[in-house]
Parts: structure tokens; sequence; C-alpha cells
């Protein structure tokens, strides 16, 4: 059976403010509540800024040596100030405090949660919808969190209380807090969705396309390409409609797709960083049929290499079928003005002129529309993951 990549361990602490102090239950959940609403020294606001060299009561999760990246709330990181605030609300607030720890598996915990920023992206997705599942109110519930680095095992510690009682007491017009017991398929859709949000974020793949595409320029400087789109250009038909995915031009994809692999494969060290790119989306599609399979839900619309890479060559088919188009108009203007005064060798020499400038111009455009490609496609993705799951019942 596969491990998942997410696990979640979420606890509470409850308020003993006027119970029977000399009751066993009070006794031992005591130091406890003090622990998490920061009346002692050392208090859970503190491990989690701080983190810590041992394990520590209470806490159910921790390692040796932890180092914490800061304690953050939904704004970003809180200064000492905020600190203090938030060390004297859990010490004022009647709610129970909460407190969890999200884990990663090590190597996934490395590739898709290992800084502060991609831990608050994370927590600002997706805790907001795991409290409305839990039939709590985002904006009556005060949380924090901290991504801790240092241990085998990456993961985040976090805490929430609400702010004021929301429920009505049987028989009364009474408003009180929580109990403390969220549903169990709330705190299990939450695990779900985010091993999903880190899975479908395509920053780091974003990242290595902008470092490829910029080895590809380097390559367009040096004209690596030009020899093939000046070959393209007196085989594609002058008449019909230009674009990638025509019927005017379906025999010659073949021809486009080859100047792309020009760019792509130009040098091995290009080369490399392709393989690379596409052994991380194929990696991706298997961690996306691991947890689908664990959810006994249809995968097959949710892979994603080969609509990537398909939608890289439909792009940058485009953008070298639209430069051919410009090179030609820029060509035929040029020889036209100058036939009359010029003889044949200069004319071409001032066209291959055009071609390389036009290249320079094509490498901007590739740059920036892949980027767009990429951005449009991860909308997309988001968007049809969410409508799935709430049809399917995952999410409320």
């Amino acid at each position: 059976m596969d491990v998942p990549n997410v696990n979640l361990f979420l606890g509470y602490a409850e308020n003993l403010r006027g119970k029977d102090t000399q009751s066993k239950f009070v006794k031992d959940h005591f130091d406890e509540r003090r622990f998490y609403s920061c009346s002692k020294d050392y208090n859970y606001v503190t491990y989690v800024n701080n983190g810590s060299k041992e394990k520590l009561d209470y806490v159910s999760y921790s390692g040796n040596n932890e180092k914490s990246t800061g304690v953050f709330n939904q704004n970003g990181l809180l200064n000492n100030e905020m600190i203090k605030e938030l060390k004297t609300s859990l010490n004022n607030t009647e709610s129970v405090i909460w407190h969890g720890v999200i884990s990663f598996t090590e190597e996934f915990g490395n590739s898709y949660c290992d800084t502060y920023e991609k831990a608050l992206n994370l927590m600002n997705k997706e805790f907001p919808k795991f409290l409305k599942n839990a039939k709590l109110d985002p904006d009556n519930i005060c949380w924090f969190a901290g991504l801790h680095v240092n241990t085998d095992n990456k993961h985040i510690h976090f805490s929430f209380y609400e702010k004021a009682p929301l429920r009505l007491k049987r028989y009364s017009d009474t408003k009180h807090y929580s109990d403390g017991m969220l549903p169990q398929k709330a705190i299990d859709k939450f695990k779900e969705s985010m091993e999903l949000r880190l899975l479908n974020n395509f920053s780091d793949i974003i990242e290595k396309r902008k470092t490829l595409t910029l080895e590809m320029k380097k390559q367009i400087e040096l004209g690596v390409f030009m020899k093939k789109i000046h070959s393209l250009i007196f085989i594609l038909p002058t008449l019909g409609r230009m674009s990638y995915e025509s019927e005017n031009l379906k025999q010659y994809k073949p021809q486009i797709n080859d100047v792309v692999n020009s760019i792509i494969t130009s040098n091995k060290d290009i080369n490399k960083k392709f393989i690379t790119f596409e052994s991380l989306l194929s990696k991706r599609d298997e961690e996306i049929k691991n947890i689908y399979t664990r959810m006994k839900v249809d995968y097959s619309d949710k892979l994603v290499q080969d609509k990537i890479i398909s939608d890289i060559y439909r792009r940058l088919g485009n953008i070298v079928l639209f430069s051919i188009k410009e090179i030609c108009k820029e060509q035929q203007k040029l020889e036209y003005e100058t036939k009359k005064r010029l003889v044949l060798k200069h004319i071409e020499k001032a066209k291959k002129k055009v071609l390389l400038n036009k290249c320079f111009q094509l490498n901007d455009l590739v740059n920036r529309e892949i980027i767009s490609a990429f951005q449009e496609y991860i909308d997309k993705l988001e968007k049809a993951e969410y409508t799935r799951l709430k049809e399917e019942g995952y999410l409320n």
C-alpha cells in the first residue's frame, strides 16, 4: 500500500478555567493548557518560532535539532511585537486551543514544501477550506504556524483558536465555543487537498523552464536554428491559415516540430535540462496516480506530462510560424526596395540580417509565451481540480 506523502496530527487543549481543580482530568491537563496558552515561560509559540533540540512534552512530532523558519500567520512572518501580542491573546482566550502538525515524507517535503514561502502558500490556500469543512468560521479563527526544516521529515506545526463563541446551546440563546472535536472527514480531506495542492504547484517547473529558455537564448544568438527556419520558409504554403493546429499546415508539423526540437537539443547541456524537466513531469504524474488511486478516483484526465509537452510544442510552433511570416514580409520588402541598386550578393546578405534580427525577437517571444502557457495551464488545472473534488463530495 502506498504511503501518503502528507500526514496530519490534530489535538486540542481545553480551557480549564472554572473547572474543579481537584479533578484528576484537570490536574492531568493543566500543564498542557498552560503550554499551548503561553502562560509558561517556554511555550508552544516559542517552540514553533525557534524549534527545539529535544523532544518536548505535549508535542507529538518533533526531532533532534529542529530548526524553524519562523512563526507566521496568513499575513506572513510575525515580528517580536506580533509574537508578544499572539501570546497574550492565547493566554486570554476561553476557546479550546487546537494544535497540530503536518508532516511530509522526506523526499516529498524536500521537493514540494522546503521553504517558508511554500508553507505559507499551502496554509493560506487550504487551511480556510479545512475550517469550513470542520464547520468553523475562518473569519472567527486566529491561527499561526511554523515550518521546521532540520529533521529528516520537514513538517509544519500549527495552532488555532476561536476569537468569539458562535455556537448556540440547545434551548438557549447563549453562545459557546466549540468543544474541540472536529469531523474526521474534514481532517482526511485536509490531508488530501494539501497533497494535491503541492503536487499541482508548478512554480518549481516554471523556474526550471525559465532557466532552460535562458540557455536557449544563448544558442539563438549563435544562429543554431536559423538554418532550419530558413529552410521552412521555402516549403510552407503562402495561402490559407498559418497556425500550428490548422489543417492547412498539418503535413508540415514534423518540420515545425523539428525547429522546436532544434531549440531544445541544440547542445548537450540544454538537452540534459529538458530531459530533467520531462522526468519531473513524469514523477508528478506518478504521484498524482498514487493519490487518486488511494482516493479511488479516476486520474486519467489529471495527468500532466503529455498535456504540458504538447502545449509547449503548440505554443512554440505558433511563435515560429508567426516569426516566419514576419521574416518573409520584411525580406520581400527589402528585396523590392533594393534590387534596383544592389547586386544580388548584397541583397542576400541584407536578408540574412533580417533573419538574424527576427531570431533574436523570436527568443523573447518564446520566453514570454512559455511562461504564459504554464500559468494559464496551472490556473485551469486548479479550477478543474477544485470543481471535480467538489462535485465528488470531497469538498463541502
